[in-house]
């Protein structure tokens, strides 16, 4: 059963096609064209317009979801790709684990320079013929443990694309 919206709600909403039905009040409905179909959201917030811009957001929201200091991609020399997070460590991290990396996969220690401490796992990944180094500074041994990870996969698509 339909009627016509009554004088109170036509005072409060004037020049509306709304309606009053027995059970409640409804909104008109779209006409032709109406588009109903559900707006899809992307599930990325940002998006970066060049390859280094991409890694620094994917590097961003790791230390951020994970609470992490810092987080650096570097090439096999030692030379930061992309960072985010305290530049400082990250320049660091970088230099001083390209000394660790040919020997070694995987890093999780501590490094010690010029009066700081810094919680690091490393992980070396091979993207395109180029090993490349991820480094994570800070945050809880599991924050870094799936951090890394997160990175690791998102450097390499990036880079891959």
């Amino acid at each position: 059963m339909r009627v016509q919206a009554n004088d109170r709600t036509a005072r409060a909403y004037p020049g509306s096609s709304a309606r009053l039905t027995a059970g409640g009040f409804l909104a008109r409905g779209g006409g032709p064209g109406h588009h109903r179909a559900m707006v899809t959201q992307d599930r990325r917030l940002r998006r970066g317009a060049t390859v280094t811009q991409s890694l620094r957001f994917q590097l961003a929201a790791c230390c951020e979801e994970g609470h992490i200091a810092a987080m650096v991609v570097a090439d096999e020399n030692g030379l930061p790709l992309a960072s985010s997070g305290d530049p400082y460590a990250c320049d660091e991290v970088a230099a001083r684990m390209v000394l660790v990396g040919p020997r070694i996969r995987e890093f999780n220690g501590v490094l010690f320079g010029s009066g700081h401490r810094w919680d690091v796992q490393m992980k070396k990944v091979d993207c395109q013929g180029a090993e490349l180094l991820v480094c994570v500074v800070g945050g809880t041994a599991e924050a870094r443990q799936r951090q890394i990870t997160r990175g690791a996969e998102g450097a390499v698509r990036i880079l891959a694309a």
